[in-house]
């Protein structure tokens, strides 16, 4: 199992209100715990980032397959990325490198999203927007 996938179950458990992260761990179950264990002790600042990043954007593109109200999409994204912020709070990833990747990370939503229509009513600009309004607090 990848890390980022391992934040992704992460992810999933804080937005269904566990936030201790000892809840967290125990509740990942073997498989994700024994991944957490096996990269955590290995992994600098920049492997965190990187799998924090790819975790947002398997969150984001699976919005996708979720069927999500247009007109509610920017939302519905902006609270996707800030719970997946504050899930990975305990985690030393660059949240920062969220505004800096912004772009980037959309071109890999675009190429994974299952449902094309999300991107088409996300643009690269209002994604970006999103992550630069989640990591400043607006």
């Amino acid at each position: 199992m990848q890390m980022h996938e391992v934040l992704v179950r992460v992810n999933d458990l804080y937005a269904q209100g566990m936030t201790d992260k000892f809840d967290i761990l125990f509740a990942l179950g073997e498989d994700g715990e024994a991944a957490f264990e096996s990269h955590a002790n290995r992994m600098g600042e920049r492997c965190w980032t990187k799998a924090a990043l790819l975790a947002i954007v398997d969150l984001v593109g699976r919005m996708g397959q979720e069927g999500v109200v247009p007109d509610k999409l920017g939302n519905e994204v902006r609270e996707v990325v800030r719970t997946a912020r504050d899930a990975f709070h305990h985690f030393p990833w660059q949240v920062d490198a969220l505004v800096e990747h912004a772009p980037a990370l959309y071109d890999l939503i675009v190429e994974k999203s299952a449902n094309p229509q999300l991107c088409d009513r996300l643009s690269r600009r209002a994604f970006t927007t999103i992550c630069k309004n989640v990591v400043f607090n607006r």
